[in-house]
């Protein structure tokens, strides 16, 4: 399944890129090409339109992965985002939402908690995490731990294993 993924930021796509590179290692996902990566923001504009019209019938499906910054905000972040699905969009599309931002899979496998911090935020103070090294944290998720515990990354790998 050749997929294109859409994530909030400019490393986000590279991290996932390498993640899905990291499930076919360990045989989690198989038949899988990420033909691109794009990143979006802000969350709401119309170059998310522009880009899935590009990206329309150039795959097998499209994935939107977007921050929520607390759980409250997952209706108004898939409503913000969604107002921008064209209509006449062909290509199988899934939006998944993170509770907070991509670092919370660094951080649960890791067994970090962040209760008063962004999950980056606590990266940052436990191992001087700097955004632009997102990508390299692929190598270091605990997949178990993230299936048992992370609502996003087990809606990430169902959209990556059904066709």
């Amino acid at each position: 399944m050749n997929i294109k993924i859409i994530s909030e930021d400019d490393y986000g796509g590279a991290f996932l890129k390498n993640v899905i590179g990291q499930l076919k290692n360990k045989n989690m996902v198989e038949n899988i090409t990420v033909k691109a990566t794009k990143p979006m923001r802000p969350l709401c504009n119309l170059k998310l339109d522009r880009i899935l019209k590009s990206f329309d019938n150039s795959c097998d499906k499209i994935i939107i992965i977007l921050d929520s910054d607390d759980p409250q905000n997952h209706e108004s972040r898939y409503a913000n985002v969604k107002r921008h699905v064209p209509n006449d969009l062909r290509t199988p599309l899934e939006i998944i939402l993170i509770d907070y931002e991509i670092e919370e899979w660094i951080c649960i496998s890791k067994k970090l908690k962040w209760q008063h911090s962004k999950p980056s935020q606590e990266l940052k103070v436990k191992f001087g995490y700097i955004k632009s090294s997102l990508p390299k944290y692929a190598a270091e998720l605990d997949f178990d731990a993230l299936g048992k515990n992370c609502k996003s990354f087990k809606t990430f790998l169902a959209v990556l294993s059904c066709k």
